[in-house]
């Protein structure tokens, strides 16, 4: 490829984010962002209304048995938790939140260490929407993903981990829900990572999350 062909190809990718970018700057809710992501080449799952009643998993053997349908393998998208304060506020949430990310567990390696740990959830952004709570991806299945998130294991990186007993008591004063979107099965496979990243990468810039750095 000539230099030439290069620059033209540099200029095409920045255009199109920036095509893409101006479109979910005109999607004022939910409704409009998943138009848009549909024109994107991605497909609108079903959506997940936490409830922290609702039996997601058993637990077996120190292990989550996931028994819940909704988990059931996906192909890789991207997706959104909403969150709206009725019974408490955001600055409620905040204080719980940050509040859990500063306690100490202690985490035993699989050759039996044990040493203190902060507990791994995604940090709280100040200036931050008032009702999106967190933005992510996963290349080839976001359940895989979203069981961390729903789950409660200590050792899941960066997870929300909304059934953990440390917020059983509180999480349940807020209403979340998850919106999932897997990319179409003809986009093509050599750009799926790359694609899927891209558009989280622009959802957060342009959604503000609560939760969680890019």
């Amino acid at each position: 490829m000539t230099e030439e062909e290069n620059n033209l190809v540099i200029e095409i990718g920045i255009d199109l984010m920036n095509f893409i970018g101006n479109s979910f700057d005109k999607a004022n809710d939910i409704t409009e962002l998943k138009s848009v992501l549909k024109g994107l080449g991605f497909e609108d799952k079903k959506d997940i209304s936490f409830d922290i009643n609702d039996v997601y998993y058993q637990k077996k053997d120190g292990k989550n048995i996931w028994e819940c349908k909704q988990f059931d393998p996906l192909s890789g998208g991207v997706y959104i938790f909403e969150i709206f304060f009725k019974k408490k506020t955001k600055e409620d949430f905040k204080k719980m939140w940050n509040k859990r990310a500063s306690e100490i567990y202690e985490k035993t390696s699989e050759n039996g260490t044990t040493k203190q740990v902060k507990n791994a959830i995604p940090q709280y952004n100040e200036q931050s929407s008032e009702n999106y709570l967190y933005v992510g991806s996963h290349r080839t299945d976001i359940n895989s993903r979203l069981k961390q998130h729903f789950g409660n294991n200590i050792n899941s990186t960066s997870a929300l981990k909304l059934t953990d007993e440390d917020i059983k008591n509180e999480i349940g004063n807020y209403n979340i829900t998850c919106h999932r979107f897997t990319l179409k099965d003809d986009f093509p496979k050599y750009a799926r990572a790359g694609y899927i990243a891209m558009i989280e990468g622009i959802l957060h810039e342009k959604l503000e999350p609560i939760l969680g750095k890019k």
